[in-house]
């Protein structure tokens, strides 16, 4: 969906007028002004929407006027509050205890973890250095505009319509869905994953006593596709009771189209099995793709499914793992959940998490934007390169986040002598294919959420 060159602006506390429409031509921006009657403070903020609470609460979001309602401003440039949005800084991240970059050894480029090299979006650093100065950090509720952040973002990203009694906070996306593991499934119960996928699906759900079965993706060499015949044999086979999906796909960037989403979803339900759709890279669709948010193709995908999603990916915001929400239209799936959330005391936002998200989905689509523009040159650059060489490597083209699946078969290496290859004698760490499971022998997953010196020098070392 491609958003329009929209500022929406409100007015709470002006007289009650008419609503009016201003448009200045040839600028590319319409402000639409909602003029609203005087009110106490304590009403304003018990009624006013996403953005106008966040301006209210965080002062560093007050560039947009109180009551806006919908806090975005797209123009497809770099400029922003802050200056320009320089994705092509190198940001110095020694001494800020960095996975990614402590566990490279000297001299290697880091281009695992799924973390990016950019700094975080400003507008949610300004919020939080904004809350922080503020010196109370006490016990803090979850308010009310941070469901409506939520539920605005997901209306105007992914055109699905959330109900609020629909979202809840919850810890990080694997996190959560553990803690779905443990509602919904016991010691020595199947669920069901779709290889080579994000293996901490698989990790968990074996640590827990569960049984995981596979469900292999089809690759044709291209593009990946699902085995859904597959999927309605193993139903009938087996007596699984869930169903992970990674939507957008990790490692291999797929978007999975509505008619593929409604097929699970019908199988799913005749079955009585859970779907859960792990959507961290939604926000990171490149140019010209749109997400699908599981629940929103069918009634049936509502009745069995439960969405986990967040900004950490898409804001940068990996360090502030506790920032996640989940989305379940269904009461009978979200009431025990929730409860398993307050049963173990995991169902309290931490105020940087309530900060960040609020931030993020009510001032951040323009640098998003800018982001995924930039992202999507450093694909074409990958995958130029290869398309160029004759070294056994073919990229396939995500569709979402700034991972790359290298399909290195054609070199004829084994998965070991491949990681050697990359590490000791190209000086990259990357990510084993392997650890994704079955199909992920013969590949590797590059993470080019970096400045795109960095990806050409990267790429000039596999010579």
């Amino acid at each position: 969906m491609k958003l329009p060159n929209l500022v929406w602006v409100g007015c709470a506390g002006l007289p009650n007028r008419t609503e009016e429409v201003y448009q200045k031509k040839p600028a590319k921006i319409l402000i639409k002004a909602y003029l609203c009657t005087t009110m106490e403070r304590r009403e304003f903020i018990k009624v006013a929407s996403a953005a106008a609470c966040a301006a209210a609460l965080l002062p560093s979001l007050g560039g947009l006027a109180t009551g806006c309602t919908r806090p975005f401003a797209i123009d497809g440039g770099h400029e922003g509050d802050n200056g320009k949005w320089d994705f092509d800084e190198i940001i110095d991240r020694s001494g800020t205890w960095s996975i990614k970059h402590e566990r490279a050894t000297e001299g290697q480029i880091p281009m695992w973890i799924a973390d990016m090299d950019f700094r975080t979006a400003p507008a949610v650093s300004s919020a939080l250095k904004e809350r922080l100065s503020r010196d109370a950090l006490g016990y803090t509720m979850t308010p009310e505009e941070y469901y409506q952040s939520i539920i605005g973002w997901e209306k105007e990203m992914h055109d699905w319509k959330a109900e609020k009694e629909w979202v809840a906070y919850c810890p990080g996306v694997i996190t959560s869905i553990n803690q779905a593991y443990l509602t919904f499934t016991n010691p020595g119960d199947s669920i069901i994953v779709m290889p080579p996928v994000y293996n901490l699906f698989r990790m968990y759900a074996e640590r827990l006593g569960c049984k995981v079965i596979d469900n292999p993706l089809l690759f044709d060499g291209e593009r990946y596709r699902m085995d859904l015949n597959g999927l309605e044999r193993l139903l009938s086979d087996t007596d699984a009771k869930m169903l992970v999906l990674c939507n957008p796909h990790n490692p291999a960037g797929i978007i999975w189209d509505s008619e593929a989403l409604r097929r699970i979803a019908s199988l799913c339900r005749q079955k009585g099995v859970i779907v859960i759709s792990d959507e961290i890279h939604a926000d990171l669709t490149l140019p010209g793709y749109q997400h699908t948010p599981f629940c929103s193709v069918s009634d049936d995908a509502a009745a069995i499914g439960m969405v986990f999603a967040g900004p950490t990916k898409s804001f940068n915001l990996a360090g502030v793992s506790m920032t996640a929400y989940c989305v379940i239209p269904n009461k009978a799936l979200r009431e025990p959940y929730l409860k398993q959330l307050k049963d173990a005391k995991l169902d309290e936002a931490p105020i940087a998490s309530l900060v960040a998200t609020i931030a993020a989905y009510t001032e951040g689509a323009p640098w998003l934007l800018s982001l995924r523009e930039y992202l999507q040159g450093n694909v074409r650059e990958v995958v130029d390169f290869f398309s160029k060489q004759s070294l056994g490597i073919k990229a396939v083209p995500p569709q979402a986040s700034f991972l790359v699946w290298l399909d290195c078969r054609a070199m004829g290496l084994s998965q070991e002598a491949l990681m050697k290859f990359f590490s000791a004698q190209a000086g990259l760490l990357l990510s084993n294919g392997a650890m994704y499971g079955q199909g992920g022998e013969g590949f590797v997953r590059m993470n080019i959420g970096c400045p795109r010196s960095i990806v050409k020098e990267a790429l000039g070392r596999i010579l």
